[in-house]
């Protein structure tokens, strides 16, 4: 089996890692940050993100869906609306400057991308994501500051409207604070991660959630 995108996290995700806790010590702006990296990246890793983001402006995923995924990758570091960006120009920035990078690199890219290869595993991440929700309304009572408002309906909404693959990515991300996860739930990653075709880094990163 290939691994996708080198084997380890890519797209949006892997995007949002560039607004860590020090970002701001890094890059004088959050465009500057945004340009670094579709600047700096491997090409397949821009086209990552470029795919990601093309399912997020699809029109029948609304901007808050994109809004709040944004947040949950940057663990809340870069609030869109806080930092008086709208959140539709910030996507359309990123559309943008990664079809602006593979042209340069006379990598050809979609315009629009179709739907999904792993649209039948939709089912399947609706029913993790329900499965954590208990614990995700639970761990947003106790500590705010490290959960999203309305993560569970943008996960799944992202999941039926945009692509499963990226809605499963995201809620790895939601997930790095807790809640715990069974063995079993954490198999069930683990081979979802193989159907998704991932690397083994991608879900073994939240081997530690395990009670």
């Amino acid at each position: 089996m290939t691994e996708r995108y080198g084997g380890d996290e890519f797209g949006l995700p892997h995007l949002g890692q560039v607004f860590h806790h020090s970002w701001r010590d890094e890059w004088p702006t959050e465009v500057e940050a945004l340009a670094r990296y579709v600047d700096g990246a491997a090409p397949y890793l821009v086209e990552a993100v470029l795919s990601d983001a093309l399912r997020l402006a699809d029109p029948a995923v609304p901007t808050w869906v994109f809004e709040t995924l944004w947040s949950v990758g940057t663990e809340r570091r870069l609030e869109l609306r806080s930092a008086g960006i709208d959140p539709r120009d910030w996507l359309l920035r990123i559309i943008r400057l990664c079809r602006e990078r593979l042209d340069r690199e006379g990598i050809g890219h979609p315009q629009v991308v179709g739907r999904s290869p792993y649209e039948h595993l939709t089912g399947l991440v609706l029913d993790e994501i329900m499965i954590v929700t208990p614990g995700l309304l639970e761990l947003a009572q106790d500590s705010s500051w490290m959960t999203v408002p309305g993560v569970v309906p943008a996960l799944g909404h992202a999941a039926v409207h945009a692509c499963p693959d990226l809605a499963f990515r995201f809620l790895l991300r939601a997930l790095t604070y807790g809640p715990q996860l069974t063995r079993k739930q954490y198999e069930r990653y683990v081979e979802l991660g193989r159907r998704f075709e991932y690397g083994p880094f991608l879900v073994a990163g939240h081997e530690h959630l395990m009670a």
